[in-house]
């Protein structure tokens, strides 16, 4: 028997799968570092983007499973409503960032394909030997990893989106608005499912060190492909990541705030501010939406 739980979703929240189109490749071909002429930079976030499609693809199948094991006529309206708009959302982003990685691949960076066949082999493997619940409690904590990501560039380095050229930035805040509206989808239906503290603690262990493994290995192949794995970009790379404001010492707030008991992804929400920093590139995107 499954206990229903209440969640702290706002009332006046609203989920959009946006159909959006962004020409990454053509950028790449003439700006190949495209984030502040800078190729530590660039490539990081190249590494990191890397991981999401086939990510995606195990956040939508562990939220179908579990959904599916739940009985969704079990769950309440809006949660059904919201998980089916998730998914949306998340295919949406795949095919985005399976795009931008065939543009690294038509570039010369051949390795990025078996990188992404390598995801593809642990999302089919997990899905088998994998229980759904288990594999949900990840998709939560990777939910509320990158929804700490998103709050991170509006409050701590916005410089992080506006030196992007254009069409990733725009990719990027379309993507960020996305995840802050899905960002407690898994994390309700996980409530809703029989999973408890200590399983959504392992989610979190295990998917963090997952992310930090994979993004690590591109960003440094990346940068090794170009010639450029040096001892002042090995420094700068490190800085880029565990400095001072460095992006992971940064989220390390964040991720610890998913560990309290009482925790919920809408303790917080970002939505107004968002639009408050980036509403002119918010508003360059266009988006046709396709969904409610």
């Amino acid at each position: 028997m499954f206990s229903i739980k209440k969640n702290k979703t706002p009332k006046d929240l609203t989920l959009t799968a946006r159909e959006v189109d962004f020409d990454l490749q053509q950028e790449m071909k003439t700006n190949r570092y495209w984030h502040s002429d800078d190729p530590v930079t660039t490539h990081f976030f190249n590494a990191l983007q890397s991981t999401f499609p086939e990510g995606e693809r195990f956040f939508i199948d562990s939220t179908r499973d579990v959904q599916t094991k739940i009985g969704k006529n079990n769950l309440p309206l809006d949660l059904q409503q919201h998980i089916d708009t998730f998914i949306r959302q998340e295919a949406y982003h795949g095919k985005h960032h399976e795009s931008w990685t065939n543009a690294l691949t038509s570039l010369g960076y051949g390795h990025m394909e078996a990188f992404s066949d390598e995801l593809k082999n642990m999302r089919l493997w997990a899905r088998k030997n994998i229980p759904a619940e288990y594999r949900l409690s990840m998709t939560a904590a990777s939910e509320h990893f990158t929804a700490s990501m998103a709050h991170f560039f509006i409050y701590r380095r916005p410089d992080l989106l506006r030196g992007a050229a254009k069409p990733f930035q725009q990719l990027l805040l379309y993507h960020a608005l996305e995840e802050l509206e899905h960002k407690a989808v898994c994390y309700d239906l996980y409530q809703q499912s029989k999973g408890g503290y200590s399983l959504r603690m392992l989610g979190l262990t295990v998917s963090s060190i997952d992310i930090m493994k994979h993004v690590s290995e591109r960003h440094i192949y990346l940068l090794k492909k170009d010639g450029l794995w040096n001892l002042p970009n090995r420094i700068k790379a490190l800085n880029l990541i565990w400095g001072k404001n460095g992006i992971a010492r940064q989220l390390i707030p964040y991720v610890i705030a998913y560990t309290k008991p009482n925790f919920h992804p809408w303790d917080t929400d970002e939505r107004s501010m968002l639009e408050a920093s980036f509403g002119d590139i918010l508003s360059s995107i266009g988006p046709k939406e396709v969904s409610a």
